[in-house]
């Protein structure tokens, strides 16, 4: 597995934890987002690369700074 593809995985897999703890689907926390439901699937399952903005709004949906999620993922 590339680095890129490893960093988007554990990205994921982060995201998907908290978002699993706090969302009854993947629909809600993607209407929280202001995000499509199936961009939301493919950031879940670590195939789409995570613009700032995306990424901002699913920090502020999942209330936690951006900074800790991606200290979480390392490199």
């Amino acid at each position: 597995m590339s680095k890129e593809k490893d960093v988007l995985v554990k990205l994921a897999d982060n995201i998907g934890k908290r978002a699993k703890v706090k969302f009854k689907s993947n629909v809600e926390f993607a209407n929280v987002c202001d995000l499509n439901e199936s961009t939301i699937r493919r950031i879940l399952q670590g195939q789409q690369n995570i613009s700032i903005k995306a990424l901002k709004r699913i920090c502020e949906a999942l209330e936690i700074k951006m900074s800790d999620l991606l200290k979480e993922t390392g490199n």
